[in-house]
């Protein structure tokens, strides 16, 4: 799946520097689930001066990263 990120210089840095992100799903049970982040591109946003982060993301096997 693709997502974006928006944010600014040091939230996407947190972002970026990660191999697997950890998110919590409202509906779904398990409600941590680990994905690998993968095809990261960074560009400026055009307003206030924000960047953009998108990025491929693949739900991992397991929960050993959870």
């Amino acid at each position: 799946m693709k997502v974006c990120f928006h944010g600014t210089a040091e939230e996407i840095e947190l972002v970026a520097g990660r191999s697997v992100l950890v998110m919590l799903t409202v509906r779904d049970l398990p409600r941590v689930r680990a994905f690998e982040v993968f095809h990261t591109r960074i560009s400026r946003h055009p307003y206030e001066g924000l960047y953009r982060l998108c990025a491929e993301l693949a739900e991992t096997e397991g929960s050993d990263h959870a």
